[in-house]
């Protein structure tokens, strides 16, 4: 069954395919926000997150078939192609050195006031899964997916071999989806 966002991000996303520049307007007006907060998140640098969003829906005005539905909404695609686009941006900018001074608290406490989710309710459930990780796991996840590194810069930081980087960061995603979904269906 498709929710009323969903049918309407479809209805849309038709729209932007016959150049329907209103549709763009408001798909921006929805996800805009999200959009930015996810790109400052892993950029740490405003213009860089401006140019990333407006990458973003200049991508979807370009290529709108891009985004599946049947694989999942459009916001959390977005919010993906987001994130990819940051990581690589930030590659290429190279404006993080990777021994940045930042505890991992303080990451998991962005992660909860900058990435827009849903609702607060995700925000604060997945910032108490992120704190029930065991602290080398957590470690890796966030270095991994906010900070953008590689398995290899990993490694070199924290001085452990990339295969121990590797099952750390599988480890903690199977427990952040267990978690996620045990406190999902307690909620149903």
């Amino acid at each position: 069954m498709v929710n009323n966002q969903q049918f309407n991000d479809l209805a849309l996303v038709e729209k932007i395919s016959h150049q329907d520049e209103s549709a763009l307007v408001a798909l921006y007006d929805h996800y805009a926000k999200s959009v930015f907060n996810v790109a400052y998140y892993v950029l740490q640098n405003r213009t860089l997150a401006e140019e990333i969003t407006q990458d973003v829906f200049f991508l979807i005005w370009q290529y709108p078939y891009k985004w599946n539905p049947t694989k999942g909404k459009l916001g959390s695609w977005l919010l993906s192609v987001t994130r990819y686009m940051s990581i690589d941006r930030l590659r290429h900018e190279k404006s993080r050195s990777p021994d940045a001074p930042a505890s991992l608290e303080d990451l998991a406490e962005q992660i909860s006031s900058k990435v827009a989710f849903t609702a607060l309710e995700d925000t604060t459930l997945l910032h108490s899964l992120l704190k029930r990780l065991p602290k080398d796991q957590r470690e890796v996840l966030l270095l991994a997916y906010f900070r953008g590194m590689t398995h290899i810069e990993i490694a070199r930081r924290l001085q452990v071999p990339e295969g121990t980087i590797k099952s750390r960061l599988r480890l903690s995603l199977e427990k952040l989806r267990e978690w996620w979904h045990e406190a999902a269906n307690e909620h149903q």
